[in-house]
């Protein structure tokens, strides 16, 4: 029986892009980060991805210069500070 509690890791990975296969990218991430931090994926373990890595594979976000027209066309002109 461990006497450690939960644990949370951030696990480098490749830039995510348009069309990856984020299942063979993250299981090849946490597999190499395993052998070299020395650290076991056991059984119940669970492992989260962030939304903004999906979005990227999906090719499904906004860059900055969508972002400055949206707000610009709602603002009619007005000065904004983001």
């Amino acid at each position: 029986m461990s006497n450690v509690g939960t644990v949370a890791r951030g696990i480098k990975a490749p830039i995510i892009k348009k069309g990856d296969n984020l299942v063979d990218t993250v299981f090849d991430s946490i597999v190499k980060a395993s052998e070299s931090d020395n650290f076991k994926i056991e059984d119940r373990d669970v492992v989260c991805i962030t939304e903004a890595i999906v979005a990227r594979a999906q090719n499904n976000y906004a860059n900055v210069n969508q972002i400055a027209k949206d707000v610009k066309s709602k603002f009619d002109g007005e000065i904004v500070g983001l």
